[in-house]
C-alpha cells in the first residue's frame, strides 16, 4: 500500500511528523519511509506499507504524535491503488485524516 501524507504547506508540522516516524521502529520496521518535493521544499511524506500490522503501527505514531501537540496540524492522507476490505477497515478503526471519503468507506 502507497500512501502520501500532506500537510495543506505546513512544512514544520510535516517535518515534525516525519522525524516522528523515523524515531519509531516499530514503523521504520514495517514501513519505507522517504519525503518529497521540488527545490528544497518539503512538501508530502511517502510510505510503503506492506501489511496491516504496518498500517496499524503508523496508525498508533498518529495517534502518539497528536497527543503531543497543542493542535492538530492540517493532514490529509492520500491511499493510491485499490484497498482490501481488511485495509478499508483498519484505517477506519484507525482514524487516519483521509483525503478521500472512499479510501476508508
Amino acid at each position: 500500500m502507497e500512501l502520501t501524507i500532506n500537510a495543506a504547506g505546513d512544512e514544520q508540522a510535516l517535518k515534525e511528523f516525519y522525524g516522528w516516524l523515523r524515531d519509531d521502529a516499530d514503523v521504520t520496521r514495517s514501513a519505507t519511509i522517504r519525503t518529497a518535493g521540488e527545490l528544497g521544499v518539503f512538501e508530502v511524506i511517502r510510505m510503503s506499507i506492506g501489511s496491516l500490522t504496518g498500517l496499524a503501527n503508523l496508525g498508533i505514531a498518529w495517534g502518539n504524535f497528536l497527543r503531543s501537540r497543542k493542535e492538530t496540524p492540517p493532514f490529509t492522507i492520500t491511499v493510491d491503488g485499490e484497498l482490501t476490505a481488511e485495509q478499508r477497515a483498519m484505517l477506519r478503526n484507525l482514524d487516519l485524516p483521509p483525503s478521500r471519503p472512499e479510501d476508508v468507506e
